[in-house]
Protein backbone atom coordinates (compact mmCIF):
# COMPACT_ATOMS: atom_id res chain seq x y z
CA UNK A 1 0.00 0.00 0.00
CA UNK A 2 1.41 3.41 -0.91
CA UNK A 3 0.56 6.93 0.14
CA UNK A 4 -0.12 8.44 3.52
CA UNK A 5 -1.30 5.24 5.15
CA UNK A 6 1.58 2.95 4.27
CA UNK A 7 3.58 0.63 6.50
CA UNK A 8 3.88 3.10 9.41
CA UNK A 9 0.16 3.19 10.10
CA UNK A 10 -0.27 -0.49 9.32
CA UNK A 11 2.46 -1.45 11.78
CA UNK A 12 0.93 0.75 14.46
CA UNK A 13 -2.48 -0.79 13.81
CA UNK A 14 -0.99 -4.27 14.00
CA UNK A 15 0.75 -3.35 17.25
CA UNK A 16 -2.51 -2.09 18.75
CA UNK A 17 -4.36 -5.27 17.80
CA UNK A 18 -1.52 -7.38 19.24
CA UNK A 19 -1.57 -5.35 22.48
CA UNK A 20 -5.33 -5.84 22.79
CA UNK A 21 -5.03 -9.58 22.25
CA UNK A 22 -2.20 -9.78 24.77
CA UNK A 23 -4.32 -7.91 27.31
CA UNK A 24 -7.11 -10.43 26.76
CA UNK A 25 -4.63 -13.28 27.26
CA UNK A 26 -3.41 -11.85 30.58
CA UNK A 27 -6.99 -11.27 31.71
CA UNK A 28 -7.87 -14.87 30.82
CA UNK A 29 -4.89 -16.17 32.77
CA UNK A 30 -5.89 -14.12 35.81
CA UNK A 31 -9.52 -15.21 35.53
CA UNK A 32 -8.40 -18.85 35.55
CA UNK A 33 -5.93 -18.48 38.42
CA UNK A 34 -8.06 -20.77 40.59
CA UNK A 35 -8.93 -23.31 37.88
CA UNK A 36 -7.30 -26.66 38.61
CA UNK A 37 -4.85 -27.88 35.95
CA UNK A 38 -5.11 -24.60 33.96
CA UNK A 39 -1.92 -23.92 32.01
CA UNK A 40 -1.09 -20.24 31.64
CA UNK A 41 -0.86 -18.84 28.12
CA UNK A 42 2.65 -17.37 27.96
CA UNK A 43 2.61 -15.74 24.54
CA UNK A 44 4.48 -12.45 24.34
CA UNK A 45 3.84 -9.26 22.40
CA UNK A 46 6.30 -10.46 19.75
CA UNK A 47 4.28 -13.66 19.34
CA UNK A 48 1.01 -11.75 19.05
CA UNK A 49 2.51 -9.20 16.65
CA UNK A 50 3.92 -11.92 14.37
CA UNK A 51 0.59 -13.76 14.41
CA UNK A 52 -1.32 -10.59 13.54
CA UNK A 53 1.12 -9.73 10.73
CA UNK A 54 0.72 -13.24 9.29
CA UNK A 55 -3.07 -12.93 9.51
CA UNK A 56 -2.95 -9.56 7.75
CA UNK A 57 -0.73 -11.01 5.00
CA UNK A 58 -3.15 -13.89 4.46
CA UNK A 59 -6.07 -11.46 4.21
CA UNK A 60 -4.23 -9.21 1.77
CA UNK A 61 -3.27 -12.16 -0.41
CA UNK A 62 -6.85 -13.40 -0.53
CA UNK A 63 -6.52 -16.41 1.79
CA UNK A 64 -9.34 -15.78 4.23
CA UNK A 65 -9.62 -19.10 6.03
CA UNK A 66 -7.65 -19.91 9.14
CA UNK A 67 -6.77 -23.53 9.60
CA UNK A 68 -6.80 -25.29 12.93
CA UNK A 69 -3.05 -25.84 12.65
CA UNK A 70 -2.48 -22.07 12.65
CA UNK A 71 -4.66 -21.60 15.69
CA UNK A 72 -2.93 -24.41 17.57
CA UNK A 73 0.50 -23.10 16.63
CA UNK A 74 -0.36 -19.71 18.09
CA UNK A 75 -1.32 -20.99 21.52
CA UNK A 76 1.66 -21.47 23.79
CA UNK A 77 0.89 -22.83 27.19
CA UNK A 78 3.22 -22.77 30.15
CA UNK A 79 3.76 -26.44 30.88
CA UNK A 80 7.28 -26.17 32.26
CA UNK A 81 6.65 -23.45 34.79
CA UNK A 82 8.58 -23.52 38.03
CA UNK A 83 5.49 -22.24 39.86
CA UNK A 84 3.33 -25.36 39.56
CA UNK A 85 0.89 -25.53 42.39
CA UNK A 86 -0.52 -28.65 43.92
CA UNK A 87 -3.65 -28.32 41.79
CA UNK A 88 -1.56 -28.21 38.57
CA UNK A 89 -2.33 -24.55 37.80
CA UNK A 90 0.63 -22.54 36.41
CA UNK A 91 -0.77 -18.99 36.71
CA UNK A 92 1.32 -16.57 38.79
CA UNK A 93 -1.23 -13.84 39.49
CA UNK A 94 1.33 -11.22 40.55
CA UNK A 95 3.40 -11.70 37.38
CA UNK A 96 0.27 -11.61 35.23
CA UNK A 97 -0.88 -8.37 36.87
CA UNK A 98 2.55 -6.81 36.30
CA UNK A 99 2.60 -7.94 32.66
CA UNK A 100 -0.93 -6.61 32.21
CA UNK A 101 0.06 -3.19 33.62
CA UNK A 102 3.15 -3.05 31.37
CA UNK A 103 1.08 -4.00 28.34
CA UNK A 104 -1.46 -1.28 29.15
CA UNK A 105 1.31 1.33 29.29
CA UNK A 106 2.71 0.16 25.97
CA UNK A 107 -0.79 0.27 24.43
CA UNK A 108 -1.16 3.88 25.59
CA UNK A 109 2.26 4.74 24.13
CA UNK A 110 1.28 3.21 20.79
CA UNK A 111 -1.98 5.18 20.82
CA UNK A 112 0.00 8.39 21.41
CA UNK A 113 2.15 7.55 18.41
CA UNK A 114 -0.96 7.08 16.26
CA UNK A 115 -2.40 10.37 17.52
CA UNK A 116 0.91 12.10 16.76
CA UNK A 117 0.92 10.82 13.17
CA UNK A 118 -2.69 11.90 12.68
CA UNK A 119 -1.95 15.29 14.22
CA UNK A 120 1.00 15.74 11.84
CA UNK A 121 -1.21 14.89 8.87
CA UNK A 122 -3.88 17.28 10.10
CA UNK A 123 -1.34 20.09 10.44
CA UNK A 124 0.03 19.41 6.96
CA UNK A 125 -3.50 19.56 5.52
CA UNK A 126 -4.26 22.85 7.33
CA UNK A 127 -1.02 24.43 6.13
CA UNK A 128 -1.68 23.31 2.57
CA UNK A 129 -4.83 25.43 2.21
Amino acid sequence: MSGLFSSGFLNLETALVAREKLQTTHASNIANADTPHYKADTRTFADMFATEQARRSRLESGHFSESNSTIMKDSRLDSASSTHRLDGNTVDTQKEMARMAENQLMHELTMRMVKGKISSLRNAIKEGR
